[in-house]
């Protein structure tokens, strides 16, 4: 069928995806996802780039909302308390802690400063790709190496690859796009020893989504001295990505190479009120606990649907899911939101077309999957 006649089919099957009223309705706080796209920004359903549709804790709305009284003020003190605060939990002094405006402030600061002494940046392929894309630019050699046949980062090719001249290692476990993790004890085998060499970036995002988080950190690495950078970010399990905040940990000289590549300190990139929110996010488990089960949920759902339609995906332990497909991915996607005002994430990896999809509510998927059957019984 032509991509014309798809989105005619598409429009024609839209009523009966409208959402009935009750679907509409807004909680006093913290919603469980929402199916209407008049409760967001993006003016439709996006699932397309990871955002957590339970939201933040209401802990973490009311420590914002008390915040704004002091958006005077430059945010030297939340920000010294929740360095103290991760330092406590992860035993580690402060100036161990880098707190950026989410991961992506970090990550930009280790392109700069392993990039633009110039050699080469190693890493998975795919992989999220912000630390490399900037590092690029700057002159730097990235050296992609493909996944292993499970989907993440092959580790025996990485060290294979290891030269000389290699700065910086980039390793994202839980992996982005695929939502597959490493083993924890073979990825700490994998960090010791290459961290000899040169130092080891490990993007923890989304650990808390895969299982709690001391069984597959590497931050014991980090207690042990070892040249290791482990970032995390309050966009995700958190559902802070609005309001900017994340985190790193390493070695205390790392710590300070990388102070001089980013903005810190009073002027933190972070702002007073969203390490505010992260403080409260960082405090309230039970609601971490609670995000972490819907989601799981969610995604045991969408997988079954899938495996009803006959779908294949890689078994995913985020909030996210990646799917093989026949069709083209660009095609199929710009189909599906025609039909459905529900946006996903087209990719092409390797020579072969997938579609990743974030998870929403179980009112979004709904939606999502009588799109889903439209669009993939056309191809």
């Amino acid at each position: 069928m032509k991509r014309r006649e798809w989105i005619k089919s598409a429009a024609i099957a839209s009523g009966a995806l409208a959402l009935p009223a009750n679907m509409r309705a807004k909680p006093n706080y913290a919603p469980l996802g929402t199916a209407s796209p008049s409760d967001s920004t993006h003016g439709y359903i996006n699932l397309s780039i990871n955002e957590n549709q339970w939201g933040p804790s209401p802990k973490a709305r009311e420590a914002m909302a008390k915040a704004v009284s002091y958006a005077h003020e430059y945010p030297a003190v939340p920000l010294r308390k929740l360095r103290e605060e991760i330092a406590e939990r992860e035993g580690v002094e402060p100036s161990q802690v880098l707190v950026g405006a989410g991961s992506s402030d970090l990550l930009k600061a280790a392109s700069y400063v392993y990039g633009l002494a110039g050699g080469s940046i190693l890493s998975s392929d795919p992989t999220f790709g912000d630390l490399l894309r900037w590092a690029e630019p700057h002159g730097t050699e990235v050296i992609r190496i493909p996944w292993n046949d499970a989907h993440s980062p092959d580790l025996p090719a990485l060290t294979k690859a290891l030269r000389s001249d290699t700065g910086l290692v980039y390793v994202c476990n839980p992996e982005n796009p695929a939502g597959t993790v490493l083993d924890a004890k073979t990825l700490q085998a994998f960090c010791e020893q290459t961290s000899a060499k040169c130092p080891v970036f490990v993007d923890e995002a989304y650990i808390d989504f895969a299982a709690e988080a001391d069984s597959l950190t590497m931050m014991g690495l980090v207690r042990d001295g070892l040249p290791i950078i482990v970032s995390r970010t309050f966009s995700k399990a958190h559902g802070l990505g609005g309001m900017r905040a994340g985190y790193a940990v390493t070695t205390p000289e790392i710590a300070e190479t990388l102070k001089e590549a980013y903005v810190h300190g009073v002027v933190c990139g972070a702002s007073h009120v969203s390490i505010e929110g992260a403080r409260a996010a960082y405090a309230d488990t039970k609601w971490l606990e609670h995000v972490r089960s819907e989601t799981a949920k969610v995604r045991a759902s969408f997988a079954a649907f899938l495996d009803s339609i006959g779908q294949p995906y890689i078994p995913s332990r985020t909030t996210f899911m990646l799917m093989p497909v026949k069709g083209d991915s660009e095609a199929l996607a710009s189909t599906l939101f025609s039909a459905t005002k529900v946006r996903i994430s087209p990719r092409f990896i390797q020579g072969q077309n997938y579609l990743r999809i974030s998870l929403g509510s179980p009112e979004q998927m709904a939606v999502l999957q009588t799109g889903l059957k439209l669009v993939l019984g056309a191809t």
